[in-house]
């Protein structure tokens, strides 16, 4: 036991590996290229193209955050660039967190739209109960004459909610 902790320790002491400024800058380019189709997707209401932008999501988003974890550690092969490139590289960062927070507005209205959408439906259903049911002399909810596994409920659902 006292041997796996030594070598977990010393694991962890270990220094992060250099990483490349080139394949840092790459990961934020194809998350900024992914979180930009993911957003389009969303504000234009083309849920069912979602599901196959969060495989490729989650991997660039590993890989950035691995990235950006051992430059963390390790800044040196950053302090070595020249002053255009860290500029440039300062201008994706910048730009990833833009993309972010319209990715993250995006996602909270489609999931508020999700959540209105059922919220009618929810009402609708709840109001038809409430014409036909009521309670029985022994206490009991009945529906009335009508069951609500056979009545429809009828809504409309206007697109802009």
């Amino acid at each position: 036991m006292n041997s796996a902790f030594a070598a977990m320790s010393l694991a962890q002491e270990q220094t992060a590996l250099p990483v490349s400024p080139s394949s840092f800058s790459q990961a934020i380019d194809r998350l900024l290229d992914i979180l930009t189709r993911e957003t389009q997707c969303l504000e234009q209401r083309r849920l069912k193209e979602i599901d196959v932008l969060q495989v490729e999501k989650n991997n660039a988003s590993t890989d950035y955050a691995k990235l950006h974890r051992a430059l963390h550690e390790n800044p040196a092969p950053i302090r070595a660039l020249p002053e255009e490139e860290r500029s440039l590289l300062q201008q994706k960062m910048m730009a990833l967190q833009e993309i972010l927070g319209r990715n993250m507005i995006a996602l909270a209205s489609a999931v508020e739209a999700g959540e209105r959408v059922f919220q009618v439906i929810k009402n609708a259903v709840q109001s038809k109960r409430a014409e036909s049911g009521g309670y029985t002399a022994h206490g009991s909810f009945s529906y009335g004459v009508s069951s609500p596994k056979r009545d429809s409920v009828s809504i409309a659902i206007n697109k802009e909610i």
